[in-house]
């Protein structure tokens, strides 16, 4: 007769506490804090350029070179 066998897994909040799942939520959130604070300077960057590029655009020759 065959025999049945029940493994029970924990749920991730049986293995860590409230506090380490808190802190590791802030943790993410200010992971990503920092990525936006880096994309919005680079966004500002590329925005300073293409103002610099309006003003006084210069025209692009193409010489042929024999």
């Amino acid at each position: 007769m065959p025999r049945e066998i029940k493994i029970r897994v924990p749920t991730p909040e049986e293995v860590m506490p409230e506090e380490f799942r808190k802190h590791m939520l802030n943790a993410y959130r200010e992971l990503l804090l920092a990525f936006k604070s880096l994309v919005d300077e680079h966004v500002r960057k590329v925005e300073e350029l293409q103002k610099r590029c309006g003003e006084g655009k210069k025209e692009v020759k193409k010489i042929e070179i024999e």
